[in-house]
């Protein structure tokens, strides 16, 4: 079936070569006109399986999670030494007026603000006051006044502070006037009196402690406005750096999602027009600034475009190499030119087939256009040193091409199937991005193979006519060097399998100690944007900015927003969490006043205003109760004398009760004592209106205080749902994979409502090792099949894998001499290295076939080696330039899988051209005699 399909093939090439060639022309046009512009997409998101939980999640809670994305503008003032805090302020923010209109000016910004944009509301201005520190104080000295104004003021009669005996003296006056009232009356207002008389008496004998209870009260003041002023400078303050050399304008788009490329991209360009003239203002030339852009949408636009850039520089830089490998491997510019019209062509169609079949690159994926070119240029390379041996052997243009066709065409159909099978098994993956690979990767290969099998023979026949050329071109012949190498390595066989084993055994201890180092920085590209936001993170504490990594959480009440927050709090990489109690701490309560306490807190304050009342008028005073102690006295006289014994003895105690009142009086310093017992009322008051607000606001019939707070806090930290939002901040290390496994065992012990990009990474980890087993099995039993149904002989079949199998455990175990392991992106090397580490083999046993028919097994292993040989070479070398091209990359892991690639190609070539033949050798020798 194959060798009818490769005739057909033939005599299309040979009879239709121009039609072959329009036919690709035309193809070309359509593609070119449908590719541009290329997709990549550069979220981790796109990594995951389209129905993971966490995707559903992000998309449930996307709202939130992108409620705090912002596009920021960094400006930095540079050596600022000499100049006062006031003055940078003040020398940023006449930049910052500068920017801020022409931000504004933007498509796609909606807001632009370089301070807080909320307000206090009046009733929360105590509450703006409370924290863990000033709760304590409050509720330490409220029961420590209340005690007081409970010893003080014990059933403190009510009367008017500014004249306490006035209603006395009426009342005595009254008595006097009529018959003398009743011993019951008298002793009724004495009563009165005398306890009017203590609460006078307690709060003069108090006037020394005064000053104490006025310090704590004004300490506990003070405290209140500390944290009320450090809350009002985060909802309305500028975003100025702790040494004030840095200032933040946020910038929020109309669109919260970064995820959006094209709104991402056009903002940040947007963006970066708008810097460009800020930094022609004369404000920005008087002095010596820096001006930076970061947030998740420049980031996101900034890979993006960092990842189209490494994609068309592996790709250009690449080809350009294995058009250099290739001439010095032939000799021949004609042929080097001649080869790279298909291998345009089939990178082209590759890109088309990952735009139509996912849509485009992926983060795992921009990598295939340099790996399409390097497998493609394979098969040209097979095709054409075939066609240049048989020319060289005689044979007409047409005949050299039928012999190639026929001959190579089987060998590498085998060899295309083989790497594309094992591709397809990235079909079967967990990861989105793995099998997205799959996709492309696996039909990219066979669409390369079958460009190159019609458009090179068909542009060869084609250049042969329009030139009239008859004679071969001139190649270097590289066969004889083989040959010598081969023959050598032969004499040695044994020795060479032996040194290979031993080798073989020193790496495989290697690799059972190379590990899985999953973290997305291996994926992130390495833009300006990151480094702008490490640069603002050094400046600003975590959670003041909201930029780098960081979970948001979901508690359903103010129990569980309190457990997550305590939970968070004793975990070693979280380094910040900000949720509604930064505003409204959940422990209210516990400064909250009952109508006893409140009455006591009265009284204590009714007794202050006794004094104050008595001492603003001291002589009057001092007059009034000379007055009221006369008729006291009369009274006394006129008790004694009626035998009213009872009565004369109150008299006696209230009398002596008033004129201790008046001495205390007369040697009180007056303004000290009317100072102080002010300023204790008014801190008095505060706390007392305070306590009182607070009051209300518990009681209210919702129950949800939150929501009379700023529609800025409000919004951010509190969802429709009427859940409450928790960002949490945690370290770079969160990126390690023990860091996050031990984050994530910890965290579900209290929550699972919660995202995070780097939980994201987790998730990933565990698809992808499912998926580095699952599809290595599979590309195993795929290529087992494949060969065993190509080569159709057991015992070949398995010398085909012998340099695949002792060069990947070459390649583990170079990979820990050079310290490397596995990662994101290198994990997927083991199908990639099955297939296209396979394709050396299993050419070399295609052409030892060929050659043991016409020779015997030292002559035929010789022949193959020597003509084939130089294509495993060339072909080895121009994949290991493709992958060294990743070197450049700006992406960690891509460079990295370019070197993990290059060790495993280029052992599996040094592995087929000496251990292959000593195998081959061997295995035969017997069959041979």
């Amino acid at each position: 079936m194959l060798d009818k399909l490769l005739r057909l093939v033939y005599r299309l090439v040979r009879y239709k070569a121009y039609w072959v060639i329009g036919v690709f022309l035309v193809i070309v046009v359509v593609v070119l006109t449908y590719i541009f512009p290329f997709p990549i997409r550069s979220s981790l998101l796109d990594l995951l399986p389209q129905n993971d939980p966490l995707i559903e999640e992000y998309k449930t809670r996307e709202e939130t999670i992108n409620s705090t994305q912002e596009l920021n503008v960094v400006l930095t003032l540079q050596e600022p030494k000499g100049l006062s805090k006031s003055e940078r302020e003040a020398e940023l923010l006449e930049l910052a007026e500068v920017a801020k209109p022409l931000l504004e000016e933007v498509q796609g910004i909606s807001s632009v603000s370089y301070r807080g944009g909320g307000a206090i509301p009046e009733d929360y201005d105590f509450i703006y006051s409370l924290n863990s520190e000033t709760i304590g104080e409050a509720k330490e000295l409220r029961r420590d006044l209340e005690d007081f104004a409970g010893e003080s003021t014990s059933g403190t009669p009510e009367f008017d502070p500014e004249d306490p005996y006035g209603d006395i003296t009426r009342k005595l006056e009254g008595l006097e006037s009529g018959s003398g009232g009743t011993e019951e009356e008298l002793s009724r207002l004495l009563e009165e009196l005398k306890e009017r008389n203590k609460v006078i008496l307690a709060g003069l004998g108090s006037v020394d402690d005064l000053n104490s209870w006025n310090r704590r009260l004004k300490s506990l003041r003070q405290d209140f406005r500390s944290v009320r002023r450090e809350r009002a400078e985060v909802i309305e303050g500028e975003y100025f750096s702790p040494d004030r050399t840095t200032l933040l304008i946020k910038a929020t788009p109309v669109h919260p999602e970064s995820h959006n490329i094209e709104f991402s991209r056009s903002l940040t360009d947007g963006a970066r027009k708008a810097v460009a003239e800020v930094k022609e203002s004369p404000a920005f030339k008087s002095g010596n600034y820096e001006i930076g852009l970061t947030g998740s949408f420049v980031i996101n636009a900034e890979r993006n475009s960092a990842l189209k850039v490494d994609m068309l520089r592996t790709t250009i830089i690449s080809s350009v190499a294995v058009m250099v490998a290739f001439f010095f491997a032939l000799g021949s510019f004609f042929y080097s030119v001649l080869i790279a019209f298909p291998l345009g062509v089939a990178v082209l169609l590759a890109l088309s087939w990952a735009k139509f079949s996912v849509g485009g690159f992926n983060l795992l994926t921009t990598f295939l256009p340099a790996l399409v070119l390097g497998l493609s240029i394979d098969y040209g390379i097979h095709l054409l040193f075939r066609f240049s041996e048989e020319r060289l052997n005689g044979l007409t243009v047409s005949r050299a091409v039928k012999v190639t066709i026929l001959k190579k065409g089987k060998g590498i159909f085998i060899a295309a199937l083989t790497t594309a099978a094992v591709f397809t098994t990235l079909i079967f993956s967990r990861s989105q991005g793995l099998v997205e690979m799959g996709i492309i990767t696996s039909l990219g290969i066979m669409i390369s193979f079958f460009v190159y099998l019609f458009l090179l023979p068909a542009t060869i026949i084609t250049f042969q006519r329009w030139r009239r050329r008859r004679q071969a071109v001139e190649l270097f012949d590289y066969r004889a060097t083989l040959r010598g190498a081969v023959d050598k390595g032969l004499k040695y066989r044994k020795s060479i399998i032996a040194i290979s084993l031993v080798i073989s055994l020193v790496a495989l201890l290697g690799a059972t100690r190379l590990d899985f180092q999953f973290t997305s920085n291996n994926v992130s590209t390495e833009v300006e944007g990151i480094r702008v936001q490490e640069r603002i993170q050094e400046k600003f504490e975590s959670s003041e900015t909201s930029l780098g990594p960081s979970f948001v959480f979901f508690p359903d009440n103010t129990e569980n927003l309190r457990k997550l927050e305590e939970g968070l709090g004793e975990m070693d990489l979280v380094t910040s969490t900000r949720s509604v109690r930064d505003y409204v701490p959940d422990n209210l309560e516990e400064v909250s006043i009952s109508g006893d306490e409140l009455e006591k807190l009265e009284r204590l304050d009714s007794s202050l205003a006794g004094v104050q009342g008595v001492l603003r008028d001291r002589e009057e005073k001092v007059e009034r109760l000379e007055s009221l102690v006369a008729k006291l006295s009369s009274a006394q006289l006129t008790s004694t004398l009626s035998s009213r014994s009872e009565v004369t003895v109150r008299l006696n105690e209230v009398i002596d009760q008033l004129l201790e009142i008046r001495r205390s009086l007369l040697d009180l310093e007056r303004a000290r004592v009317l100072e102080t017992t002010e300023t204790l009322r008014n801190n008095l008051d505060y706390l007392k209106n305070g306590l009182t607000s607070l009051d209300k606001l518990l009681a209210r019939e919702d129950g949800n205080i939150v929501d009379a707070l700023p529609e800025e806090i409000r919004s951010t930290f509190t969802t429709d749902k009427g859940e409450y939002v928790v960002f949490a901040g945690v370290e770079k290390t969160i990126y390690e994979s023990q860091n996050l496994n031990s984050f994530v065992e910890k965290v579900s012990e209290f929550t699972t409502d919660y995202f995070g990009l780097p939980l994201i990474q987790y998730e990933l980890e565990g698809h992808i090792r499912h998926d580095f087993v699952v599809s290595t099995l599979l590309a195993v039993v795929m290529i087992s099949f494949v060969l065993y149904r190509g080569i159709s002989d057991l015992k070949l079949s398995l010398l085909a894998v012998i340099p695949l199998i002792i060069g990947y455990l070459w390649m583990l175990g170079g990979m820990k001499v050079l310290g490397m392991n596995f990662n994101f992106i290198n994990i997927i090397i083991s199908p990639l290295l099955i297939g296209i580490g396979v394709d050396d083999g299993l050419h070399l046993i295609y052409r030892w076939q060929e050659e043991r028919e016409v020779g015997g097994l030292r002559g035929s292993i010789l022949s193959a080696f020597s003509h084939t040989g130089l294509a495993v070479i060339t072909t080895s070398i121009t994949t290991i330039v493709v992958f060294g091209s990743l070197f450049l990359a700006r992406t960690p892991g891509l460079r990295i899988l370019g070197a993990t690639a290059s060790l495993g190609i280029g052992f599996a070539m040094v592995l087929s051209l000496t251990v292959l033949p000593a195998a081959l050798y061997l295995a035969f020798s017997r069959d041979e005699k």
